[in-house]
């Protein structure tokens, strides 16, 4: 625990109260840092929101896993700045999703991207992105299943990773973290399925097995992913890690996992698993030939043709009576919609791409005047589109209700932005402190020019007092 005891040592006076909201001055502060503290900072800040819902999870009595990043910076490294996390991954077991993202919600957790389905997840789907904070969030990637295809769903058992599960104290909670196998087995098939894409991950592998290879039990790592169906991706796994470098672990493991021969769906699954984000019509289509169960896959692909009015609602934005229908025929033409100039912007006023700030943002499609509804009947407990919403101390609309109204004349192609509020930035944070200082100055004046004309009275009354009394 040698991660959560330096964190003293890395602050360097720098106090963060509140994990969900970090203050800007923190922000300031970090930029005379070397790169390795900043990292640490962004880390410390993570792991101290961990804590706390762990606490929450422990309370209410939930098993939770923490994988990736936060189970290495927990059991592997010492420096908080040695590995880099982009956000918390938790797994959770599929009866407790409920349970748990109450827990998460109480915390200010908020849904990310919008699924689907409502029910696509945990049945379908095995994460749910959630985010805590609104300048700097944090970002929970909420797992019932570690990896991504849908095979691997139908094919672990419902126990992998949880019945060798080891517990970490961490502060005031305690989280659980994979056994010294299993943790091997999971970065390496992670790894795999985004297809190595970061050096990191790989890394990751080679930093695991220099500092467990002694108490590594290769037998059982290679019976437990025999038992899993993960061989074949696993194999990939260490086999990018080891690289020109040789082999990771004895000659005769490796003799063993080269021996094995993956089955057309395992390799077809691993194949395209790196593909899913650019090609999802080839992930619904890979699933579908991959997945055992034929009832399951005729539920996925029904889930997937038919997404709910939730979903549908990004799609087409007006309400009237059939629109959920519109919305369907929508989606289903979209690519040759696209391609008709006017039409996809008549369809569809606005659409989501990455903004000059950070992350996403919502831009305008067509021209829209001075108090002309936007948006109309989309502002979602998800928040839908809406949620990428850029700040702005000077926004070009607003939110009445459950519409978005245009504040001035917004061009095709513009950037809608509104205003979140007092706290959405330092700026609007310092004017706010100046005007309390300037009420606090205003204060300050008419009391003492109260005394003062108090003093100029009694002064006036003794005069007319003495000269009476002449």
């Amino acid at each position: 625990m040698a991660f959560m005891a330096s964190k003293t040592s890395i602050l360097s006076g720098v106090a963060i109260e509140d994990t969900a909201a970090a203050p800007c001055s923190v922000e300031g502060a970090i930029s005379t840092f070397h790169f390795r503290d900043v990292v640490g900072l962004r880390n410390l800040r993570m792991m101290h929101f961990l804590e706390r819902v762990a606490l929450r999870f422990n309370r209410a009595g939930v098993p939770l896993m923490v994988l990736k990043g936060a189970a290495l910076n927990l059991t592997l490294h010492d420096d908080p700045g040695a590995r880099p996390m982009g956000d918390l991954d938790l797994l959770i077991r599929p009866e407790h999703v409920q349970q748990a993202v109450r827990i998460l919600e109480a915390l200010g957790c908020r849904y990310g991207e919008p699924l689907l389905r409502e029910d696509f997840f945990p049945r379908f789907h095995y994460e749910r992105e959630l985010n805590a904070g609104v300048i700097h969030p944090v970002r929970i990637d909420l797992h019932v299943r570690p990896f991504r295809p849908l095979r691997y769903a139908r094919i672990m058992p419902a126990e992998a990773f949880w019945q060798r599960a080891r517990s970490v104290r961490m502060g005031r909670a305690r989280v659980l973290v994979p056994s010294v196998e299993e943790m091997l087995i999971h970065l390496a098939v992670h790894s795999a399925v985004h297809g190595h894409g970061r050096a990191l991950w790989l890394e990751d592998i080679r930093q695991w097995v220099a500092c467990h290879g002694d108490r590594l039990d290769w037998r059982r790592l290679l019976d437990t992913a025999r038992a899993w169906g993960l061989t074949w991706p696993m194999r990939s796994g260490l086999r990018a890690a080891a690289g020109e470098a040789g082999s990771l672990g004895p000659d005769w493991v490796w003799a063993e996992l080269d021996a094995k021969r993956a089955g057309w769906r395992d390799r077809l699954a691993l194949w395209h698993a790196p593909r899913d984000a650019i090609c999802p019509f080839g992930q619904v289509l890979v699933n579908a030939l991959c997945t055992p169960g034929r009832w399951f896959v005729l539920a996925y692909l029904a889930a997937v043709m038919l997404p709910g009015r939730t979903h549908m609602a990004d799609w087409y934005p007006r309400r009237h009576r059939g629109w959920l229908a519109t919305a369907y025929l929508l989606r289903a033409t979209a690519p040759v919609l696209r391609r008709i100039p006017g039409l996809w912007a008549w369809l569809n006023r606005v659409e989501t791409r990455p903004s000059r700030g950070q992350g996403l943002g919502v831009f305008a499609l067509g021209n829209f005047r001075p108090g002309e509804v936007i948006i109309g009947g989309q502002v979602r407990s998800d928040g839908g589109r809406l949620r990428h919403l850029t700040h702005s101390c000077r926004p070009n609309a607003r939110l009445a209700g459950a519409e978005l109204v245009a504040l001035k004349t917004i061009l095709a192609g513009q950037e809608i932005t509104v205003d979140h509020g007092e706290h959405a930035c330092s700026c609007r944070r310092q004017s706010a402190e100046d005007r309390n200082e300037q009420h606090r100055f205003r204060g300050d004046r008419q009391q003492v020019g109260s005394v003062q004309r108090q003093q100029v009275g009694s002064v006036q009354r003794s005069d007319n007092v003495s000269r009476s009394g002449r």
